[in-house]
């Protein structure tokens, strides 16, 4: 290793620097990460951090049922959408096939 390697690794140092950055010294600094956070987020308060208007009511979905059956429903459901699957890509690869083909 006498000379100098060019590429990517060239410009890096052959080893650790003995002290380390002054950010990285547990003293140095308070850490402030949660308190800009909080300040941030106090000057930027969303709509979805207020609290809703009166008379307006919130959108809520609801919940989906489970379907009911044994585990025979659940087969057939389960063969049924892998026929409906089977069909959906016969469909499309007809399309692409056709496509491709010369029109008269």
């Amino acid at each position: 290793m006498d000379g100098d390697e060019g590429g990517v690794l060239g410009g890096l140092p052959r080893s650790r620097p003995g002290r380390r950055s002054d950010k990285r010294e547990p003293g140095a600094r308070p850490a402030t990460g949660a308190a800009k956070a909080a300040r941030s987020a106090e000057s930027h308060k969303s709509k979805a951090a207020d609290p809703p208007r009166e008379g307006a009511a919130r959108e809520t979905r609801p919940r989906p049922v489970p379907p009911a059956g044994g585990p025979v429903e659940g087969a057939l459901r389960l063969a049924g959408k892998v026929a409906e699957t089977g069909v959906k890509t016969g469909v499309e690869l007809t399309r692409a096939v056709l496509g491709r083909l010369p029109r008269p």
